[in-house]
């Protein structure tokens, strides 16, 4: 017998339109934009019984990032729609990719919470492509060089945003 959980996938990317996000700081952010590509993390991550450098994003545009050790202050918002049209976007399971879980996400037994995580196992050139928004957070709209690199991003008809308030 099919039990409900087992049709339970992650297969919402293909069945709406919803943005997605990545979270950096203000200087790889910097990078980011003026190589315009998204880079694969520095670390691997276990995925398929290998460890791979990855591309994360999330369906969560309020993440809380509170509990990591680095200052994640730039939130870009991509549109995933054209992004599938040129990269393979997997659904990802940190916690249990990484051993700290055992429970699928459906399980009412699950210990750490829910996540809404994608990957891209490659890098993503032209990124200004995909660009929807990006949001500078805890005022990063002001550090210096992000003032000098804002007229690029309004010539690319990129949202541009303080603390979610459009710019």
């Amino acid at each position: 017998m099919i039990k409900f959980t087992d049709l339970v996938e992650e297969s919402y990317l293909d069945s709406n339109n919803a943005p997605l996000y990545h979270y950096t700081n203000i200087i790889q952010f910097i990078d980011i934009f003026e190589k315009n590509i998204l880079n694969r993390g520095d670390f691997e991550n276990p995925i398929n019984k290998e460890n791979l450098k990855i591309v994360s994003l999330t369906r969560n545009p309020k993440l809380d990032m509170s509990y990591y050790k680095f200052d994640l202050d730039v939130v870009l918002e991509l549109n995933k729609d054209l992004l599938m049209k040129n990269y393979k976007i997997i659904p990802y399971d940190y916690f249990i990719n990484k051993g700290v879980e055992d429970n699928p996400k459906s399980s009412l037994k699950r210990k750490e919470p829910f996540e809404f995580e994608e990957i891209i196992l490659s890098d993503v050139s032209n990124l200004d492509r995909y660009l929807i928004s990006i949001n500078f957070i805890n005022n990063s709209i002001f550090y210096k060089d992000i003032l000098n690199i804002l007229p690029k991003i309004k010539d690319k008809n990129i949202k541009i945003y303080n603390n979610g308030k459009e710019f």
